[in-house]
């Protein structure tokens, strides 16, 4: 399968990831988006498309079969992934592109930056199994509701006012945010029992309040699910609450604590596993790499300012592996793809779409439908999508 093949589009086959808070049974976004019958109580938590070996995509080629998308890329990269800068990803797709679709609470988390990854990867590769750092981007299909960054000193205060016991658990004098996290992480390693008590008189008030607030709702519900003895339920308090409407977008980049609750969100990535978990899941949690790892900045910036043009919506983010915009079009609209160097992933959200190409000797067209995947090559310059009915698309490529 060498370059002299015309260039063409390609259906992917995907992975879908069964992790425990994914959606199940009738509620599987996943498995409707895929138009599955949903396995009873089996959880729809991602759909991966992409390379990474943990989950990577199947290409399909009518002329010679299926291989990954890996293998495909490897065999010509200047043609399938950059006609520019091919170099510069090492011949990979620098990015993972996903649809999570979450039912219950992920485990709170945040991801290290480039150097930090690197030095993890040196000390502790079962644990931080590339040497790669992992911005992502997650924007809301329907809505999505999660925990992200640390709240302000002012409001830490507010909150020590409130429950003492916190307050003399730290035993600070200037009780900070970041000098009361690392101080809690220190206490959890020494006297976890200790931890354990605060939380158990913090639920009592909280189950006493008429109208607790939307972070107290949360630690009630991951205490009934995942009882005191984690110290991921006092971070619950600690962290702020965001609420994503359809279309809206967080950038997580290195160093932000973050925990996804509850929806289905459109997700990308640096082509990376590396994640330092803090609690809320009986995987491995580091409390030593946080300490280096997690950023205490007041106010990151955290919210994408999506730019649409009335049919394409464009998602910037400060990262050099991806780019993702959003394509929106009513039956029998059509957009053109003119002057490509760079390959793009599609997703097809919602509808059904004709996709038209032309190479030296033929007019080409396929259809694609929800659910479908496909990938176009950097060496076809200019192609076109018409909607057979209303449809959304998402899509990736090299920014």
């Amino acid at each position: 399968m060498g370059s002299s093949h015309q260039p063409r589009l390609y259906l992917l086959n995907n992975i879908v990831q069964n992790y425990a808070w994914g959606q199940r049974n009738e509620s599987a976004f996943i498995a409707r988006l895929l138009n599955l019958e949903p396995e009873n109580e089996t959880p729809y938590a991602e759909l991966w498309m992409g390379t990474h070996p943990n989950g990577p995509s199947q290409l399909i080629d009518p002329q010679n079969g299926t291989q990954t998308l890996a293998d495909w890329i490897a065999e010509d990269p200047i043609n399938r992934l950059s006609l520019n800068r091919s170099e510069q990803f090492s011949e990979k797709l620098p990015y993972l592109f996903k649809v999570l679709s979450a039912e219950k609470m992920l485990s709170i988390q945040t991801h290290p930056d480039r150097q930090q990854a690197i030095k993890l990867h040196a000390t502790d590769p079962l644990h931080y199994p590339d040497d790669n750092h992992k911005p992502e981007i997650a924007i809301a299909i329907d809505h999505l509701e999660a925990l992200v960054g640390f709240i302000s000193d002012q409001e830490l205060q507010a909150l020590l006012h409130k429950y003492s016991d916190l307050k003399d658990l730290l035993g600070l004098e200037i009780p900070g945010i970041q000098h009361s996290v690392l101080k809690l992480l220190d206490i959890w390693g020494d006297t976890p029992e200790r931890v354990t008590i605060c939380i158990e008189k913090i639920q009592e008030l909280i189950q006493a309040n008429p109208e607790p607030n939307k972070n107290e709702q949360i630690f009630l519900e991951q205490v009934s699910e995942h009882g005191t003895a984690d110290i991921g339920i006092l971070f619950i308090l600690l962290l702020k609450y965001e609420y994503l409407e359809a279309g809206e977008a967080l950038f997580l980049g290195p160093g932000i604590p973050h925990a996804y609750l509850r929806g289905n969100i459109i997700e990308c990535m640096a082509n990376s596993d590396n994640v330092v978990r803090l609690g809320l899941t009986p995987k491995f949690c580091d409390t030593e790499a946080l300490k280096d790892v997690l950023n205490f900045n007041e106010n990151p910036e955290i919210r994408v300012i999506p730019h649409s043009d009335g049919q394409v919506t464009e998602y910037i983010t400060p990262t050099s592996e991806f780019l993702v915009k959003s394509l929106a079009l009513d039956e029998a609209d059509r957009f053109t793809f003119e002057k490509q160097a760079e390959l793009t992933l599609f997703l097809v959200l919602q509808g059904e779409v004709n996709v038209f190409w032309s190479t030296e000797n033929s007019s080409c067209c396929g259809i694609y439908q929800q659910g479908d995947s496909f990938v176009v090559p950097a060496n076809l310059p200019e192609y076109t999508i018409k909607a057979r009915q209303d449809s959304q698309l998402y899509f990736v490529k090299l920014p």
